[in-house]
């Protein structure tokens, strides 16, 4: 929970005092989020489309590589591009850290680092990596995506 400084409500409409009250997150809240992480990346590193979309609203935009891909069904279009057929453990490891989830009126952002390593050969080896810019919604089925956008770091 976000601490914030005593404040007096003399004179604040209840409007403007329900807004304040939707700004803050729970611990509860924040442990969803995260765990939003946690479904894109293991869904991701076993080909399993149902758990990676999981993570997303209906209507999310996933921006990668200057591309847009708009809604479930082009989320879920994508993913079967990107898996062609195949199942199971793809030898990487999404990682993620320095999670900065901050609340908004409308629910939330985030900004996380990622890492990916292919743990096929040993010792594990670092593939890529970047951070994601995330907007989260709740909705009836608990926290999603909104929106993602996925920056790689240049390789030197």
């Amino acid at each position: 929970m976000i601490r914030r400084p005593p404040r007096s409500t003399q004179g604040v409409s209840s409007a403007a005092s329900d807004v304040y009250k939707r700004q803050e997150l729970t611990a509860v809240d924040y442990e969803q989020i995260k765990e939003l992480y946690a479904r894109y990346n293991q869904g991701s590193d076993f080909r399993d489309a149902d758990l990676f979309l999981s993570a997303f609203a209906d209507d999310a935009v996933m921006t990668r590589g200057g591309r847009d891909i708009v809604g479930m069904a082009a989320l879920r279009d994508e993913r079967e591009e990107r898996y062609q057929g195949q199942v199971g453990d793809n030898g990487r490891r999404h990682y993620n850290g320095s999670w900065i989830i901050t609340p908004t009126a409308g629910g939330a952002k985030g900004r996380a680092y990622w890492l990916v390593m292919d743990v096929s050969n040993r010792p594990p080896t670092t593939v890529a990596s970047g951070y994601y810019d995330d907007v989260f919604t709740k909705t009836a089925n608990g926290w999603k995506i909104q929106s993602r956008t996925l920056h790689s770091d240049s390789s030197r």
